[in-house]
């Protein structure tokens, strides 16, 4: 089901599952850099493990980058959508489940299985390989147990999820509301604008014009509903790219920031500071 938000898409994605065993996935998926043309949610839990490459996820009002070694996961409540570095490809395989269905019968802490409230503007989607490694290990366990056919592989799946959801409620900071669907469809249209021509010079009168809004409506519509401003948002997802392409490529700092968009090496390196805690060449050095 496609639902149109002007000249902007978001499709509706419903996954089949089975009544008995509601998980399906693990087919090697190579996401391109192409630019982006939709979101997509689904109506039961996607999780991701990123194997190789690196990008961006934006899940709502989020702007997250990934690399090798991350997981992504995204509820039913959430649209979203992913992108690789300019020039490169990144590998997932994704698993697509209930939790509740697939364990809930038999656990009294059935809400712990519950999805749905691990979403909204404090909760972080990609989830660091290295900083949270058992929840890594978790999933790629799942991907062996959905890739095989072992005795108990169905018994497999279900402790393997339930320990998951644990670890990742242990994880999540305390959470907030969602974002409303209707104010962030109204948004899309900007959105994928920014996403896509995050290098170019930031025009929030045409943003507005691509929303069918004046500029002031929407310069407070998106702070309400993004919970920063327009121009806030642009700098947070050319420096994430930024700081993808710094772990991940041997370009210099001043290529890097050119290519995502910033006029002069010392405004770029003015302001990623403030936003990573210390300079681009510091930040490159501390992941390698």
């Amino acid at each position: 089901m496609h639902i149109r938000s002007r000249d902007f898409e978001i499709r509706v994605a419903p996954v089949r599952l089975e009544p008995t065993l509601p998980i399906v996935g693990c087919d090697p998926f190579v996401q391109m850099d192409s630019p982006i043309t939709h979101l997509h949610v689904h109506d039961c839990l996607e999780l991701g493990y990123c194997f190789s490459g690196h990008g961006i996820f934006v899940v709502g009002d989020k702007v997250l980058p990934y690399q090798a070694g991350d997981v992504s996961f995204i509820g039913p409540t959430e649209a979203h959508l992913a992108r690789s570095a300019p020039g490169t490809h990144s590998d997932w395989i994704w698993i697509l489940l209930d939790p509740v269905r697939l364990v809930g019968p038999s656990i009294a802490d059935v809400a712990r299985l519950d999805p749905t409230p691990l979403a909204g503007p404090s909760f972080p989607n990609i989830l660091s390989g290295s900083e949270q490694p058992a929840i890594g290990r978790v999933i790629l366990r799942m991907i062996e147990e959905l890739q095989g056919r072992q005795p108990g592989r169905d018994s497999s799946l279900r402790a393997l999820t339930w320990e998951l959801m644990i670890l990742v409620h242990r994880t999540a900071p305390p959470l907030q509301g969602t974002t409303p669907r209707h104010d962030y469809e109204r948004l899309a249209p900007a959105l994928q604008t920014l996403v896509n021509d995050y290098a170019s010079p930031l025009r929030v009168g045409e943003l507005a014009r691509k929303c069918g809004m004046s500029e002031p409506h929407f310069r407070r519509l998106f702070t309400r509903t993004i919970g920063r401003s327009p121009r806030a948002y642009w700098n947070d997802l050319r420096l994430r790219m930024a700081a993808s392409l710094l772990r991940s490529t041997d370009r210099s700092v001043l290529e890097i920031s050119l290519d995502v968009g910033f006029e002069t090496l010392s405004s770029f390196n003015r302001l990623f500071p403030t936003h990573f805690g210390e300079s681009p060449r510091a930040w490159r050095k501390k992941g390698n």
